[in-house]
């Protein structure tokens, strides 16, 4: 009993010490694309209010940021969304991970 509990000990140290690498390794990513995220945002943001402050007709401001959406916002939307999927898949791959190396079976929902 005292071996088994003694293999048990050494699985969980393992297993922090993985699941300690795997979140530093996403927490570095995730930063790194919030990074760029929040870069392009800034970006289009200025970009927004150029076209709003320009002297120009009306319909002609409406073209331009209905073009400046389809081709930027609408991407930054649809990136923001994939990193979200991706963020909660991940979550779930460790969720799943720590109940099965503490033995627990995974629960269907």
């Amino acid at each position: 009993m005292l071996t088994e509990l003694h293999k048990l000990q050494t699985s969980t140290s393992q297993l922090s010490t993985s699941l300690q690498s795997s979140v530093h390794e996403s927490a570095s990513q995730i930063q790194h694309a919030y990074a760029d995220l929040t870069a392009a945002l800034t970006s289009t943001v200025q970009e927004l209010t150029r076209i709003l402050r320009q002297d120009a007709p009306m319909q002609e401001k409406v073209s331009a940021l209905a073009k400046e959406v389809q081709s930027r916002v609408n991407p930054l939307l649809e990136t923001l969304k994939k990193g979200v999927s991706d963020v909660l898949a991940r979550s779930k791959e460790a969720d799943s991970s720590t109940d099965e190396a503490n033995g627990h079976e995974e629960s269907v929902k």
